[in-house]
């Protein structure tokens, strides 16, 4: 009787692991993968002051470029029209300000359909 249990329980393993084999993936699938995998890990293998010289580099070539905003009057326009929504404001008046734009709204608005007592979706909803 052990024999038998050991047998069938050896049988079951046996399949298990069979079935489990993956299938053969096309050599193209595997190189792009593996170029995928390259190019994600490129700046992986520099060491963290090489990364920083580039970076340092990068800033002393474009130190010299014009600003995007050239004079301090451009600037503040620019930061008063971000911010003129909000400027000054607690989250609950912001909130109360577009609640009440919501309730003026008076666009007409579609109603839902009622379904009718002998629609699929009624008899669907009742069945227990």
């Amino acid at each position: 009787m052990n024999k038998l249990m050991i047998a069938a329980i050896a049988g079951l393993f046996a399949a298990s692991v069979s079935a489990q084999s993956t299938a053969p993936v096309p050599a193209d699938a595997k190189k792009d993968k593996q170029e995928m995998v390259k190019d994600a890990t490129a700046g992986a293998g520099k060491g963290y002051g090489t990364a920083a010289a580039e970076g340092s580099a990068k800033a002393a070539e474009s130190k010299g470029t014009a600003k995007a905003l050239p004079d301090k009057a451009s600037k503040q326009k620019a930061v008063n029209s971000a911010t003129s929504n909000t400027a000054g404001k607690g989250h609950g008046t912001a909130a109360a300000e577009g609640s009440a734009k919501a309730a003026g709204d008076t666009s007409p608005r579609k109603s839902k359909p009622k379904p009718k007592l002998d629609s699929p979706e009624m008899k669907e909803a009742s069945k227990p």
